[in-house]
């Protein structure tokens, strides 16, 4: 019987596109489909994240998800529900290539993160051979140790006062800015270039060009290319709801339909 082929992975895409100084360009799956999630991957995304944290996605349900960005060859990232070792590990063992981890205010906050990603005697990850292993090249625990993209939501005013604190924990590999929780925690609406909410953001990414860490950032298409030319190196655009919602009314609104009597 003719087998399909497996494609080993050698290293993680993601954090070997920290490692070059390239932007890694993905988005946000929120319908908890994974059929959706192999199209959006086929599409061509570097990577594609499943939002566990707002979305109404089942562990089943997601396990099948990452299986299907895997299928469409892009990374699978899981965004966890909050800073929870039971959440990280089983999202890890799920074959999430990624965790991207919400509300991680301090240095002790990430130093946290990262020994639930990393086995013994680095970290406190339980072992299990997780169902991704056949994919990848080498010893199991050794590569998810080396490679796993640790990446923490930075999207809280004290956050942003810690960031360069948090980036430089060990294993930590991104700070990722969350805009609207950003905005929120500062208690306001204003946002864009000359206000505090864009030199917060802007405070972050020069953090981590001194530290040499990645930063990233939640970004709609227009202004993508923007935050690629500033240095945001993990760019999260949109979402599929979004772009499917956005089609559905530019469909519609082609149409040439009599007025409502």
């Amino acid at each position: 019987m003719t087998r399909l082929a497996t494609t080993k992975l050698a290293r993680n895409p993601i954090t070997s596109d920290f490692a070059h100084g390239l932007p890694s360009v993905g988005t946000w799956l929120s319908s908890c489909s994974p059929v959706v999630a192999e199209s959006l991957a086929a599409a061509g995304w570097d990577w594609v994240l499943v939002d566990a944290q707002h979305s109404l996605v089942g562990f089943d349900t997601m396990v099948a998800c990452l299986r299907a960005i895997q299928l469409g060859g892009a990374a699978p990232v899981v965004r966890v529900p909050w800073l929870d070792g039971v959440w990280i590990q089983r999202s890890l063992d799920a074959g999430a290539l990624g965790v991207l981890v919400p509300m991680v205010n301090s240095a002790d906050d990430a130093a946290l993160v990262v020994s639930h990603t990393k086995y013994g005697p680095r970290g406190q990850r339980s072992f299990m051979r997780g169902r991704i292993a056949p994919y990848l090249e080498g010893d199991y625990a050794r590569w998810c140790d080396d490679n796993i993209a640790v990446l923490v939501m930075i999207e809280t005013v004290e956050a942003v006062r810690n960031a360069e604190a948090i980036l430089s924990v060990e294993g930590i590999d991104c700070g990722f800015v969350g805009p609207s929780d950003l905005a929120m925690s500062l208690g306001t609406n204003k946002t864009g270039p000359g206000s505090e909410h864009e030199a917060m953001i802007q405070s972050v990414l020069a953090a981590g060009k001194k530290l040499g860490k990645a930063v990233g950032i939640k970004c709609n298409n227009e202004e993508t290319q923007q935050r690629i030319d500033e240095g945001f190196l993990f760019l999260g655009v949109a979402s599929d709801l979004m772009f499917m919602m956005k089609e559905a009314a530019n469909q519609l609104g082609r149409l040439k339909r009599p007025p409502t009597p």
